[in-house]
């Protein structure tokens, strides 16, 4: 079957995943490693297998997404809102950049591997304590005697995070199968448990049992399909080791926290809980596509990528190819989310979630910019400029709060404007390092992304000319369907004239994941490959 044709580093005889002697490397490695496998083998591997796992997980999580929401009611979702921000920003001092260390180090040791283990178990249980402790004077702040119960359940989640280890190990040797196989178990399990708690009447509370039952879930089959147990106490060269190379990554995630969550937390003390609850699920609604996306291609790109960091010109190659890739199947999404999100929100979440549909219009055509900064992390991760990442991440989380705050006097609607202008401006300012890094100029990625943006301007213009037709003879339903109907045949048929190779590896990718899927089932379980 022909794969992906995707410039990830294939094409070059000799070139291999282990950039040192195998022989030296320590022996979990030497185990999962797929001997002589070459870098674009394994990143077409791991894209066929990342895209399958995020193309299901999406409708997974979607339609997950939906049933809950007819289930419980917007205040739910707004008390919500506020404990996983909290949660959010404790999850950055878990996790401390140690598996970004573990995947970019030339040489893994069992110092290492132990070091990672016991940091990040040891601090997990303490934040699990931090949080239960700060429950009380957060709730009497927002004024919700809810917040407390919630926290403290919500905490344990520090406490069972214990992947870490284990994940960093698995991406490093580009084992995306066994990788999506778990996302997927654990999706399943975590969403159904979501489902059952809210028809048992659990309220908000089946919003954080879910999360558990999801986390316990990866977890436990990660570690049973790496075997590997911590052998040695924490070393202070490791230590040291760590710190040197994750502080600019972690700097930049806690930048990054405010950036993507000061604006639950500031709705949340100054707006009703059903206003934020209608913001949050526009936000996660219009976050799904291009998280889901960008997850996956940061999940392939940043092992394969870092292997190309010493040749720059394949490294941009693979880079624009990416985000071309990534932009095919989000960026119609997002634009078509905008486009039909009045007849869409009513025939999926019901006439009581109507208050979401401005705020969800204004977020949707943010997320097409969002698409390309999302891969910014990664790209400059991959290449060892941390510190960049960091000097990039004070200036946009600076245009985060100001533009939250602009917004915030008029509500949910005045933040979700203030952010759609940010996120397009964050573009000149996020992309600017990477493109030096990569040695391409503006024209480059224009050229790159040209026809994907010129389709997705046909696929909208022809979703309003439907919408303006129906001019509300139609029944919700049936306007729903003639949009994507009309919107999906402009959108390939001009992709297809303007940038057939696009649509081909698309193609070819969903091609290839169905084949790769039909293998898997006859020959593999979860564990194999």
């Amino acid at each position: 079957m022909t794969q992906p044709s995707t410039d990830l580093g294939g094409g070059v005889p000799g070139t291999t995943l282990a950039e040192d002697d195998l022989a030296q490397q320590h022996p979990v490695l030497r185990r999962l490693q797929v001997q002589g496998q070459s870098i674009g083998a394994g990143a077409r591997s791991g894209a066929v297998w990342a895209v399958g796992t995020k193309v299901g997980s999406q409708v997974l999580q979607f339609v997950g997404t939906v049933v809950t929401a007819r289930l419980l009611v917007p205040s739910d979702y707004g008390v919500t809102a506020i404990v996983f921000p909290v949660i959010a920003f404790a999850n950055i001092l878990t996790s401390l950049g140690l598996g970004t260390t573990i995947i970019h180090s030339r040489r893994v040791t069992e110092k290492m591997l132990s070091t990672a283990f016991w940091i990040n178990g040891v601090v997990g249980v303490v934040l699990t304590g931090v949080v239960a402790a700060l429950s009380v004077p957060l709730s009497r702040f927002y004024d919700i005697p809810q917040l407390v119960p919630l926290l403290c359940l919500a905490s344990l989640l520090f406490t069972i995070n214990i992947s870490l280890v284990p994940n960093s190990l698995l991406e490093r040797t580009l084992r995306f199968k066994q990788l999506a196989v778990v996302e997927v178990v654990s999706l399943v399990l975590g969403t159904a448990t979501t489902i059952v708690a809210a028809v048992l009447g659990a309220g908000a509370y089946s919003l954080v049992i879910g999360p558990l039952v999801h986390q316990v879930t990866d977890s436990s089959i990660k570690w049973a399909v790496v075997r590997w147990r911590p052998r040695a106490l924490p070393d202070r060269a490791s230590v040291r080791q760590f710190w040197t190379m994750s502080r600019g990554i972690t700097g930049s995630q806690f930048l990054n926290f405010w950036s993507r969550n000061a604006d639950n937390l500031l709705l949340g003390k100054f707006v009703p809980l059903a206003e934020l609850g209608n913001y949050n699920r526009a936000y996660a609604l219009m976050k799904l596509p291009v998280s889901q996306m960008n997850t996956m291609m940061g999940r392939v790109l940043f092992p394969a990528l870092t292997r190309l960091r010493d040749d720059r010109p394949r490294l941009g190659r693979a880079w624009l190819r990416a985000l071309s890739t990534a932009n095919v199947v989000t960026a119609p999404i997002a634009i078509g989310m905008a486009v039909a999100a009045p007849a869409m929100i009513e025939v999926l979440f019901g006439p009581r979630w109507l208050g979401m549909v401005p705020v969800l219009q204004l977020l949707a055509v943010a997320a097409l910019p969002q698409t390309l900064t999302t891969t910014v992390s990664g790209f400059l991760r991959a290449v060892g400029k941390s510190d960049t990442l960091f000097r990039l991440s004070l200036v946009t989380t600076a245009m985060s709060l100001v533009a939250i705050g602009a917004g915030l006097p008029w509500g949910a609607v005045g933040v979700a404007v203030a952010l759609a202008a940010k996120f397009y401006l964050e573009v000149l300012v996020s992309l600017r390092p990477c493109l030096k890094e990569a040695a391409l100029g503006w024209s480059d990625l224009a050229r790159a992304m040209s026809g994907v943006w010129l389709a997705t301007g046909a696929l909208a213009a022809a979703g309003l000319a439907v919408r303006v037709w129906a001019g509300g003879h139609l029944a919700p339903w049936e306007e729903l369907l003639a949009q994507v109907g009309a919107a999906g045949v402009a959108y390939v048929g001009v992709l297809a004239l303007v940038d057939r190779g696009a649509l081909r590896q698309a193609a070819e990718v969903l091609g290839a994941v169905r084949g790769r899927r039909s293998r898997g089932t006859a020959t593999s379980g979860p564990a194999g490959g």
